[in-house]
Parts: structure tokens; C-alpha cells; sequence
């Protein structure tokens, strides 16, 4: 992939996490763009994987469009917390399974990690349309888990990158944390959405 290009997909992920993380609808067509540029470059490169993935995220951004233009229509539906058994259950699953596909299928020996990652990111980005405030918690895995490979491998461009993406994951589980308690604190308690699940 071109390094101008590499250049501007980082900085449009970047974006899209930065206006996820203000609530801004335009995070999903930032999110569709860099997909379809992303979905093209993983195809010709035979990284079929990721561009599985990005085919996923690529359909849930455009659901994301939607689904945030009707949230926004009712704020004290906006944000939820929903409970993270279901998410780790989630994680754990795709990860087995992808590890499993990836061995028996592709052939192309995937690390267990990089399973775990690419479980982490869908799961993440489900999370993501729903508003759910655990979504922001495995990105801020994913984050972790990047920061010390990059140090590992000696990849100081990854791990400055990796760095900006965790910066601004930790501002959105912020902004979304106080933005949920606004909408607890506001609720009369007949909304179910409005407390944690």
C-alpha cells in the first residue's frame, strides 16, 4: 500500500474514533470510506482475514448511519451500558473460531493473538452502533495489546500510532461514561435503557 495513502487512512481511522467518541454520525462515513479503500487493498494483497473484517465493519458502519440517526431522535435511549459477560463471551467465540477457520481453511497460521484482536475489533464495532459504552472497553484492550508489540518489534511508527488511537479511546470511554450518567441522573426510572443492564 502506498505510504501517502497509509498516511491518510490512519489519520481518517483517527478521526473516526475522535468523532465516534463526540457522538458525531460522521464517524460512520469516515468508517465506510477508509473500509472500502481497506476492503480493495486486503483483497489484492490475498489478506482475505482482514478483509473479511473489513467487509463486517463495512456493513455495520452503514447500519451505524441509521441506527445513530434514530438514537439521536430519543436521548435518553443515546447511551447504554450494557453487561460485558456477553461481550467477552463474544470475544472468546469469534477468536476460537477464527483461529479454527484461519488453521483448517486459509492455512496461513494466524496467531492466537491476532485472533483475540480481530475478535476485540468486531465485537468493538457491534458495540459501537448499540452506543454501548464496552465497546470503547475493547478497543482499549485492543490498544494495549498494540502498545507493547510495537515496542516489542521494535515499530516505533505503530506504537506512536497505537498511542493516538488509545488516547483517544480513553477520551471516548470518558465522554461516553459521563454522558451515561447524565442520562441516569435525568431518567425517572422507568426507562430500562437509562440504567445499566
Amino acid at each position: 500500500m502506498d505510504a501517502i495513502l497509509t498516511i491518510l487512512i490512519t489519520i481518517a481511522q483517527i478521526a473516526t474514533v475522535y468523532l465516534a467518541a463526540r457522538g458525531n454520525r460522521w464517524t460512520w462515513i469516515f468508517s465506510i470510506v477508509t473500509g472500502l479503500i481497506l476492503c480493495y487493498n486486503f483483497f489484492t494483497d490475498h489478506h482475505y482475514m482482514s478483509f473479511a473484517f473489513q467487509v463486517y465493519s463495512l456493513i455495520a458502519s452503514i447500519g451505524g448511519v441509521f441506527i445513530w440517526k434514530k438514537k439521536a431522535e430519543d436521548n435518553r435511549r443515546t447511551i447504554c451500558w450494557g453487561n460485558p459477560l456477553w461481550p467477552l463471551l463474544a470475544v472468546v467465540a469469534i477468536a476460537a473460531a477464527t483461529y479454527i477457520l484461519d488453521a483448517r481453511v486459509l492455512h496461513s497460521n494466524l496467531p492466537i493473538l491476532d485472533c483475540a484482536i480481530f475478535a476485540l475489533q468486531a465485537v468493538a464495532t457491534y458495540l459501537m452502533v448499540r452506543k454501548d459504552i464496552n465497546a470503547w472497553i475493547c478497543y482499549l484492550i485492543c490498544d494495549a495489546i498494540y502498545i507493547p508489540l510495537g515496542i516489542m518489534g521494535g515499530s516505533y511508527k505503530w506504537l506512536f500510532i497505537s498511542a493516538c488511537f488509545l488516547i483517544t479511546a480513553t477520551y471516548g470511554f470518558i465522554t461516553f461514561v459521563k454522558a451515561w450518567r447524565r442520562i441516569r441522573a435525568n431518567a425517572d426510572g422507568a426507562d430500562p435503557s437509562a440504567t445499566k443492564q
